[in-house]
């Protein structure tokens, strides 16, 4: 190892560089095979499509994991196109996702969902709840920050406009907020039908984020 690292401490930068971007390339170039052979089987099978966007570490029954990460079926990047067919998946899934992306990066991502669902495929979405977050600057006595606040390292609080701060850009992760209306009319002008709001789903959503969530279901 210190024979490497001695080697590599030698060499030019630019070469340096190079074989950085060279490892890189072939990475993405694994990456996007194990993509294509793993969704090349999944059009060929028998089974409904069914895509959890944003998935990380989780791993549903019956569910194809999508997100940046190896141990997810498939390794994607959503500001991309999503590499389905159309008319291809019976149901697409995120939790807590949509609000990581800028308005524009979002209007594209349902578009995508919205060309590779089927006729009569199912959007489903649980998304934070940002008016919580607003009413707590206008009436800061009836907000607990222990119960809504729970991720400290985007908690800095000064004064009651940190309620708002805290979920509008969760030390950087959020890029838009949402409530009960604009996700429904967003999800309608992109031209989804059927879309209302939903109860929580122990079948698919998770617990530990009910107490700041707005769901949301849509079809095709």
């Amino acid at each position: 190892m210190l024979i490497k690292e001695t080697i590599k401490n030698m060499l030019p930068r630019f070469l340096l560089e190079a074989i950085s971007a060279h490892s890189r390339m072939k990475q993405q170039e694994l990456i996007s095979k194990k993509n294509s052979d793993g969704i090349k089987e999944l059009l060929k099978g028998s089974r409904p499509i069914k895509l959890e966007l944003g998935a990380g570490d989780r791993s549903m029954e019956g569910w194809i994991s999508v997100d940046m990460c190896d141990n997810c079926a498939l390794n994607l990047d959503l500001t991309a196109p999503i590499p389905f067919p159309d008319n291809s998946v019976s149901m697409i899934y995120s939790s807590h996702v949509l609000e990581h992306f800028t308005y524009s990066e979002l209007i594209k991502l349902i578009g995508e969902c919205l060309r590779v669902l089927k006729p009569g495929g199912v959007f489903s979405a649980s998304v934070p709840h940002a008016r919580i977050y607003l009413n707590a600057y206008h009436d800061p006595d009836k907000f607990n920050p222990e119960t809504y606040c729970r991720y400290k390292a985007a908690y800095n609080y000064n004064s009651k406009i940190d309620y708002v701060n805290y979920m509008a850009y969760m030390d950087g992760h959020h890029k838009y907020m949402f409530d009960e209306e604009n996700i429904i009319v967003i999800l309608k002008k992109a031209g989804f039908k059927h879309v209302m709001l939903r109860d929580f789903d122990k079948t698919l959503d998770l617990e530990v984020r009910n107490y700041q969530s707005i769901y949301v279901q849509a079809e095709k």
